[in-house]
């Protein structure tokens, strides 16, 4: 098997195997999609509370209570100061938007951390913060957001399946995030408490959602024979653009020699990415602008540029106003009660909205020339350019990407979902990771966008931009001197400088410089030189850019230099082994070595090589440049997370008792009404039963209506328990008026029917002994199929039976024609003593019939004679003497082999009832009898 098989398949086996549901989140500035992988569970989006496919990136309060999704966007006009949009750009970042898009935006710390602020925070929230200016950083309302999506997976359940926790996602993310994004992202991920099995580009997710249900041409990796296919995703959503240049083939061997059937991989392989940070929402920026101007111009209020619930009214206007000039010319643009009470009426064009917009308009086709030169490829090897992203559908970006085709129109498909690719192919991803899939194999390759550097700017470059994510480099490093005990590295990631005449980005060129991500620091390392007894020892660090894209350190051994020839022949074993003439005076001359005798030689200093000492070192990461969160910091979010779901649970479960308790009452309210069609309260309850359920009724409506948003769960459950205390006699009396008749009615069969078998097993039973009376040794009789105590435990049952309904059922004459008297006989145990008795009498008729004995075989083998044939002697004919119960000397002579005999006579007593047919065989002995009497439910 070639190496590089071996290699995919040590990544399958060490990848994580799903066991469980896992949630792929495809997490978006605007707009959020969800897959479920679980089976049972259809392959398809998951819809939000209101069946909506994408759920907005928003998290929100109104006033104690945390929103989501699109009750959340709704919520902004009212309770703008607490409203928290596009949470993303803001992850592993130090500064704010450029476009105002947060109506209370969120200041950096003097440690470098953008944190938001929560007016009038509720109450509930534990630990509270010291200050409401500092509240919530992106991490944590990113987490608030992933409570909400793991919450809307596990309530999607399978028919007659109980709900199930989800511990495990898949996430999509830029294939441009840095080491600080990423691992935000990770850190809102551990504060709920999930394990982030994959962490893919976001153009990656889009080219499995493509390559799930294609074929690709055929390519051989090691002699380069055959072709690729090469496409470019273009994702332009709501505030970035990115384009991905990908390659598709497939790859075919066979795992043995011997086998017949090849193992078929498909193979997508990330080549080269770029990016621009414009997307639609600078488009609703641009529109709401223009609206504002417009309406100062028209109404002369130029407050409204301060006033926060007016330009969300604005903002959510804007956004209806784009998608209406998608496809038209112009758009009517109505808002009521604006500012100040002025309702805003106006038209806007989609040549204005282009115009405000000249300037931007590039920057849309910069990311697929990036990834091209990136890619090394041209417009030429390209096969398709596929759109992905909600602003691909605005004209004005189609134009735009069309004029960077040079004509090539015929180049874009559009053959994905344009909201849900991405989130679709993560979930295809996870199931191919999964044992509980049958998925095609899938090989995965993604690249690192950034450089990562060892010591500075100028540094030794360790990993290089386009260096595929999972590989490991190994750094060796001098031993300190003495008296130094450790060692530090630190590590920076930056993009790829630029070629002269290369096109770039206007964000690949304005991050330029190197970012500080890692510190390392090796200690204790005198320590360990103490026990290294192998010269010229070196420290060797093994570096892991990890398959989520970020750094971290694998571990870190003290070593030795020496070379493997070296090793072998140096040191104080080197040294004798040379004194007083020895073996190695004794060996031919360089001329005189055979071919033969050199591989002879490299085979045996294969077998005796030994390994290099080495010992483990210990070390410390820590993460620098953009302080992540603290352990500290977690613990106190992660608090603050579980007092809201603790308060939220309580509320979910006291607003339940609240709407059962007053559905209740109206019901029976309603049952309580002369006009209910429903009479059993009035049938079955007496006047004073009636009387007193009115009367508690109507106070817990009154106190219902005093304390409904006060009241706890255990008062509201309270309080419907006291009504039902009321309820529960008159419903088990009417109930029993339904039931008992049916189950009197089966227990009386049942008596019947066992009364039935009762008499036929003891008549049967009898005539078995009177025929054993006469039976003989060589033709004994067939015993009787039921043992006198096992009829006995019917009769008791039935005895008991009758004195317990005989004893009953004069009281319950009496109050038959009264409905509101409790009932003496209860349908319950009449079923209970019916079923009783039905399984013992059915366990007796189908228990299986005993056989007849065998004749004794002291007369038959005392005229028993055998005489030795000769091997040609086919032998005399064959008698067999039978025996039947009139005439046990009657002999009858064997038919021929072909002959299939008379028809043997079966005599068969039966006996009718309702459990069945009773059978006695009076065949001849050989004869099984009849088949045993089948199941018959009573």
């Amino acid at each position: 098997m070639r190496p590089s098989h071996i290699f995919s398949l040590l990544l399958l086996l060490l990848a994580p195997a799903i066991q469980a549901a896992v949630l792929a989140i495809d997490y978006g500035a605007e707009f959020t999609k969800l897959s479920l992988i679980k089976p049972g569970v259809p392959f398809d989006v998951v819809l939000d509370k209101d069946s909506k496919r994408k759920i907005s990136s928003v998290v929100g309060w109104k006033r104690d209570d945390r929103v989501f999704g699109a009750e959340a966007k709704m919520a902004a006009t009212r309770f703008p100061d607490t409203h928290f949009p596009y949470v993303k750009p803001l992850l592993g970042s130090t500064s704010q938007l450029q476009l105002p898009l947060h109506p209370n935006p969120p200041s950096l710390t003097d440690d470098g951390v953008l944190i938001f602020p929560h007016p009038s925070a509720p109450s509930h929230i534990s630990p509270a913060a010291s200050s409401p200016d500092q509240f919530w950083t992106p991490t944590a309302l990113l987490a608030h957001q992933i409570s909400y999506f793991r919450h809307l997976a596990e309530t999607l359940l399978p028919a007659g399946s109980t709900a199930e926790s989800i511990n495990q996602v898949i996430v999509t993310v830029p294939a441009w995030w840095d080491h600080y994004q990423r691992k935000a992202y990770k850190d809102a991920l551990e504060l709920q408490g999930l394990s982030c099995l994959a962490m893919i580009g976001e153009g990656t997710g889009v080219a499995l959602n493509y390559a799930m249900t294609r074929t690709f041409p055929d390519y051989n990796l090691e002699t380069g024979e055959g072709s690729k296919e090469y496409h470019v995703i273009y994702d332009s959503g709501a505030l970035s653009t990115t384009a991905t240049v990908l390659a598709f083939y497939q790859t075919s061997y066979l795992p043995t020699p011997k086998s017949k059937t090849p193992i078929n991989t498909t193979h997508i392989e990330v080549l080269g990415t770029g990016y621009e940070q414009v997307g639609g929402v600078l488009l609703d920026v641009s529109i709401q602008d223009l609206l504002v101007e417009d309406f100062i111009k028209k109404s002369g209020q130029k407050g409204v540029r301060n006033d926060k619930k007016a330009l969300a009214k604005l903002a959510r206007e804007a956004n209806r106003v784009k998608h209406i000039l998608s496809a038209n010319q112009e758009a009517n643009v109505a808002v009521e009660s604006l500012y100040n009470d002025v309702d805003y009426r106006s038209k806007i064009s989609r040549a204005s909205l282009e115009l405000s917009l000249e300037s931007s308009i590039p920057l849309f086709s910069h990311p697929v020339t990036s990834a091209l030169t990136s890619a090394g490829l041209s417009l030429n090897d390209i096969n398709s350019v596929i759109l992905f992203g909600g602003n691909t559908r605005v004209p004005l970006v189609q134009n735009t990407l069309k004029s960077v085709l040079g004509g090539k129109d015929d180049l874009i498909a559009q053959n994905v979902n344009t909201d849900e690719a991405a989130v679709l192919g993560a979930a295809y991803y996870g199931a191919a990771l999964s044992r509980q899939f049958k998925m095609k194999n899938l090989n995965v390759t993604e690249r690192s966008f950034y450089d990562v550097i060892k010591d500075g700017k100028d540094g030794e470059v360790i990993f290089e931009k386009g260096t595929k994510l999972g590989e490991r480099k190994i750094l060796t490093l001098p031993v300190p001197a003495k008296g130094e005990d450790e060692i530090t590295l630190e590590f920076s990631q930056s993009t790829h400088p630029a070629s002269p005449g290369q096109s770039t980005t206007k964000v690949e060129n304005d991050q330029a410089q190197t970012k500080p991500i890692l510190a390392l620091t090796i200690n204790d390392i005198q320590k360990s030189l103490k026990n290294f007894t192998t010269p010229q020892p070196v420290i060797q660090v093994t570096l892991r850019l990890d398959p989520r894209g970020y750094l971290s350190v694998a571990n870190a051994v003290l070593t030795s230099n020496v070379t493997e020839a070296e090793d072998k022949e140096g040191g104080v074993a080197g040294a004798l082994k040379g004194l007083f003439g020895g073996k190695k005076d004794d060996t031919p001359s360089e001329d005189n070595t055979t071919e033969d005798d050199d591989i002879k030689d490299e085979t045996k200093d294969t077998k005796t090589k030994s390994k290099k000492q080495k010992i483990a070192l210990r070390f410390k990461e820590k993460h620098i440049g953009l302080r992540p969160m603290t352990g500290e910091e977690k613990r106190t979010t992660q608090a603050r997370l579980q007092s809201i779901a603790a308060y939220e649970s309580a509320k979910f479960a006291r607003e339940e008792a609240r709407n059962l308790l007053e559905g209740y009452l109206y019901r029976l309210s309603g049952l309580l009404s002369p006009d209910s069609d429903i009479k059993a309260l009035h049938e079955y309850a007496t006047q004073a039963e009636r009387d007193k359920i009115r009367d508690l009724v109507d106070k817990t409506m009154e106190w219902l209506g005093d304390h409904a948003e006060t009241a706890d769960e255990k008062t509201l459950k309270g309080k419907r328990s006291d009504l039902e205390s009321l309820e529960l006699p008159i419903l088990k009396r009417y109930k029993e008026y339904l039931h008992r008749p049916k189950a009197l009615e089966a227990f009386q069969q049942a008596m019947f029917a066992s009364r039935s078998f009762l008499s036929e097993a003891r008549k049967n039973n009898t005539e078995a002994l009177k025929a054993a009376e006469s039976a003989t040794d060589e033709n004994p009789a067939i015993p009787p199929k039921y043992t006198e105590e096992e009829l006995k435990d019917v009769e008791v049952q039935m005895k008991e039976n009758e004195q317990w309904i005989d004893g009953l059922m004069k009281d319950q004459v009496k109050i038959e024609d009264d409905k509101t008297k409790d009932p003496v006989i209860m349908a319950g145990d009449l079923d209970e003593r019916g079923k009783k008795l039905q399984m013992t009498v059915l366990r007796l008729i189908n228990k299986k019939p005993p056989r007849r004995p065998r004749p004794s075989s002291s007369s038959s083998s005392a005229t028993t004679s055998t005489t030795l044939a000769s091997p040609t002697d086919h032998g005399p004919e064959v008698v067999e003497s039978t025996h039947s119960e009139a005439t046990p000397t009657t002999s009858t002579t064997l038919a021929k082999p072909t002959d299939k005999g008379p028809e043997p006579k079966d005599v068969t007593q039966e006996t009718g009832d309702k459990l069945g047919k009773t059978s006695i065989s009076k065949a001849a002995p050989t004869d099984k009898g009849p088949d045993p009497p089948k199941h018959v439910e009573l």
